[in-house]
């Protein structure tokens, strides 16, 4: 009756990888399933170990946290925590952790504060674009109502206005404004207005970049001038003899 499409883009199966000769010496935490769903049913604190951070790399690090929920989007499998000393949310691959696990607190702190944190994360989700949840400092501003949100203003060009017009729920306060009709009767492009915290903006730029010559950025102006650096780096890339 149903299917679901999307395939992870790494190893998730210990087994696999021995059969494959893909298995590393430092394990992932997906060996460690049981215990951390375990952990998080009962709200258990725990000690991971972040052994690769593709966009830090000096920064891997034992962390101390409660695992709130296990996560499945686009191309991976996610670990939703909150940090054990400062209450700090973060959406991280698992992947990224090793098979290191340690419980610091086998009692736990039960459902009621892992169902509390759970929904504070869910309604930083559904605010945002994407997983990243922010620095703690502009996180806790957001969750006591004192962040302020950017407008952002694209403009999509025929092309791939029947695909921005059909997404009515993309964005839970997003607006989609038609602009003027041609001669032909029909509308020369769609405005897609909506208020993100300023942690998503890098996630829905790239949303908006897939759609190349069809999207242009109409506000806030560094988003516009960002994007034209980008087209420009483009340009040169493939006018590059190098090529």
């Amino acid at each position: 009756m149903r299917t679901q499409l999307d395939r992870v883009i790494v190893y998730t199966d210990p087994v696999e990888m021995m059969a494959k000769g893909k298995y590393q010496s430092q394990g992932t935490l997906f060996e460690k399933l049981d215990a951390l769903e375990t952990a998080i049913i009962k709200g258990q604190a725990v000690e991971l170990y972040r052994y690769r951070n593709p966009y830090n790399p000096n920064k891997t690090r034992y962390e101390q946290v409660y695992p709130l929920q296990l996560i499945y989007a686009d191309i991976a499998w996610y670990l939703l925590l909150e940090d054990y000393n400062n209450g700090h949310l973060v959406v991280s691959c698992i992947d990224r952790f090793s098979d290191r696990f340690n419980v610091l607190d086998s009692k736990g702190r039960g459902l009621d504060s892992q169902w509390k944190s759970l929904h504070i994360a869910h309604r930083l989700l559904k605010a945002g674009c994407g997983l990243k949840l922010g620095l703690r400092e502009e996180q806790q501003k957001e969750i006591r109502g004192e962040l302020e949100l950017v407008e952002v203003k694209v403009r999509f060009f025929p092309e791939v206005m029947g695909f921005i017009q059909e997404g009515e729920k993309r964005h839970l306060h997003q607006e989609i404004k038609p602009g003027p009709k041609g001669k032909d009767g029909k509308f020369a492009y769609v405005d897609y207005i909506v208020k993100l915290p300023e942690r998503s903006l890098e996630e829905f730029c790239r949303w908006v970049y897939r759609f190349m010559d069809n999207a242009q950025f109409i506000s806030p102006e560094y988003l516009a001038e960002q994007h034209q650096r980008f087209a420009h780096a483009l340009i040169d890339r493939y006018s590059s003899k190098a090529i």
